[in-house]
């Protein structure tokens, strides 16, 4: 069944996908494993900072094998791990406190009753997730939202134009007006609303399985305007965008 959102009108995820279905959801198969030890293990114990302790991070590390943050490269830049070490583990306990799925509690983080009702719902979970990255990076200001966050307006253009390969700065023309993108680095609008996408939504999104961002047939060297992104197949499937038609009657996209 289709769920709607709140992000923007008319858009809609699948609640109905498999866990086979979201195994390229690198963030939902993560997510799932943290509410499950968390459970399993009556929590995780919590530095004075609030972040998991580094037991837990260094078993994330291994467990996860997240693309571009595997032990290796950890360890590259690491001599021990702790949380702030492991970014897409940071932002993972993040969205978890905010979406309530864990809390702290008397120095652990413990999972919450909606934590419990997601474990094995793979789609709520990756629906939870999705709408939680998805989030504007502006804050509340409107007119800036209305002009670089339109959620709606941007997922639509990936779905009707990121069937093939292009590149971020094709994408980011097509998605935001980049000629009224603030700069503050001295280095130009166009570089610097390329890196906006590819920070705030390509990789939200690769991480959700809905982009491939190339990283396995691009060289690291490739300057970030360059890089070439197309949507995966699980895009199709989980983002569906439901709209009146002239009978009355609504289009499922």
């Amino acid at each position: 069944m289709l769920q709607p959102t709140d992000l923007a009108q008319d858009l809609y995820f699948e609640d109905a996908l498999s866990k086979a279905d979201l195994s390229g959801s690198t963030i939902c198969v993560c997510a799932m494993k943290v509410l499950q030890y968390v459970q399993a293990n009556g929590g995780i114990v919590l530095t004075k900072s609030g972040n998991f302790c580094r037991k837990f991070v260094e078993w994330a590390a291994e467990d996860f094998q997240w693309p571009g943050f595997e032990p290796e490269e950890l360890y590259a830049v690491n001599k021990v791990l702790n949380e702030p070490d492991f970014p897409p583990l940071f932002t993972l306990h993040e969205i978890l406190l905010k979406a309530r799925l864990i809390r702290h509690y008397k120095g652990r983080a413990v999972v919450t009753r909606a934590g419990a009702s997601v474990i094995g719902r793979d789609a709520q979970l990756q629906i939870v997730l999705t709408t939680h990255l998805l989030q504007s990076p502006m804050g509340d200001n409107p007119h800036a939202n209305a002009l670089f966050w339109n959620i709606g307006h941007l997922l639509a253009v990936i779905a009707s134009r990121l069937g093939e390969w292009v590149s971020i700065g094709d994408f980011a023309n097509w998605a935001i007006p980049v000629d009224l993108f603030p700069t503050k680095r001295g280095t130009g609008q166009r570089f610097e609303a390329c890196l906006f996408v590819a920070y705030d939504l390509v990789r939200p999104m690769t991480w959700l399985g809905l982009i491939d961002d190339g990283r396995t047939t691009q060289r690291p060297s490739v300057p970030v305007e360059d890089r070439l992104i197309r949507k995966t197949q699980l895009f199709d499937r989980f983002v569906r965008f439901v709209r009146p038609n002239s009978e009355g009657s609504q289009n499922v996209h």
